[in-house]
């Protein structure tokens, strides 16, 4: 029990200095709401990391006293924590490791304040089956990913996808489903913040199929300014480390046949055969690839924006040997992060019509998904 009275310069300083959380590592509980009722009112602990009297926790016989209305000895916590480091586990809670966590705590407190006004971020989500798997991609699990770069515009994200969705990817009517789907929840929940300049930069988080991630590239298209993140298995993380290089290589066709195929093999390798079993043989098969095809070697921003520059050299060349008005079908083996970039970097007046393909293992490979057409006037 405090024999001290804090002073009320202190109190409020620490409350500042704190956000008005707890400071205990890994709680971060708002200490002004209640999380049931969302009623306002005051509900921390002011605790002293050496106690202010020699018998208490992590007491001394000199610095008790020197210390007892020191703000650097001063930890704002709530009632759990106040209770563990004071009653229930004084001996796992010494002086070194409070004073850790509190210097953490209000580090990040600061570095969060910091930010300047135009980093703030509109977090835009898509969730949609991918095969069996139902993603959950939730505010409350990407938001800590923005930091330090950017910060959360609204306590929200806008999601363009279906949360646990029925339909399966092998469905008769899947892709004019999703595609619908996308489009009206595009237009209804993004298009109108993007037209009249509420947001100003969007940080997406996909979780979904290429075609659909290539036609969502092509709606968020270069005009608007995207931070597009990529989900990471080892480690799980949606971070990005610092710049990669990453060699992407575009193999053009022999020669110039009736169809135009375009592998992507960046997640895995893709055979001919499998590209003219759907088109035929008078195919002209190009390819952009890696040295070792993975699916997780996307890591920074540097590996997004380079092989956006790979398909615009690719968009090029496929043009002038195949003219304007031919049809490229696409076939990705990709992450998330690169299909819409691709979708980004495809321009709608200069570059050739798309046909995507999707791997279905129930269908038996390579299936038509959806057409990208581009804009004649």
């Amino acid at each position: 029990m405090s024999v001290t009275s804090i002073s009320d310069k202190n109190k409020y300083m620490l409350w500042s200095i704190s956000g008005g959380r707890c400071q205990y590592r890994g709680c971060n509980q708002i200490l002004h709401t209640d999380i049931l009722t969302k009623r306002n009112f005051n509900k921390s602990y002011i605790a002293h990391i050496v106690a202010d009297s020699p018998g208490g926790p992590r007491g001394c016989s000199t610095r008790s006293v020197q210390l007892a209305d020191d703000i650097s000895n001063l930890m704002l916590l709530c009632d759990t924590h106040h209770r563990l480091i004071d009653r229930d586990d004084v001996a796992g809670n010494p002086e070194s490791l409070l004073v850790e966590m509190k210097a953490e705590h209000e580090n990040r407190i600061a570095n969060a304040c910091a930010i300047a006004p135009d980093k703030q971020s509109h977090i835009v989500t898509l969730n949609m089956n991918i095969g069996v798997h139902t993603p959950n991609v939730q505010y409350s699990i990407v938001s800590q990913y923005l930091a330090p770069d950017y910060y959360p515009a609204e306590a929200k994200n806008i999601d363009l996808g279906i949360i646990n969705s029925l339909n399966k990817d092998s469905d008769p009517n899947f892709w004019s489903d999703e595609l619908r789907n996308l489009n009206q929840k595009f237009e209804r929940f993004l298009f109108p913040l993007l037209n009249s300049g509420e947001i100003k930069h969007i940080s997406l988080f996909p979780f979904g199929s290429m075609p659909i991630l290539m036609k969502l590239g092509t709606m968020l298209n270069d005009i608007y300014s995207v931070d597009v993140r990529q989900r990471r298995r080892n480690p799980d993380t949606w971070n990005f480390e610092a710049d990669i290089d990453t060699v992407y290589k575009l193999e053009l066709a022999a020669e110039v046949k009736t169809n135009i195929a375009l592998k992507i093999e960046l997640s895995d390798t893709i055979t001919d055969d499998r590209i003219t079993s759907v088109l035929g043989e008078d195919t002209s098969v190009y390819s952009i690839k890696i040295e070792n095809p993975d699916n997780d070697f996307v890591k920074s921003r540097k590996q997004i924006a380079d092989f956006g520059e790979k398909m615009k050299e690719a968009f090029r060349e496929i043009k002038r040997s195949h003219g304007q008005e031919a049809i490229l079908n696409i076939f990705p083996a990709m992450p998330v992060s690169l299909a819409v970039q691709l979708g980004r970097v495809w321009m709608p007046k200069a570059d050739l019509s798309m046909t995507i393909y999707d791997q279905n293992i129930d269908l038996g490979g390579f299936v038509k998904a959806i057409d990208i057409v581009h804009q004649t006037a």
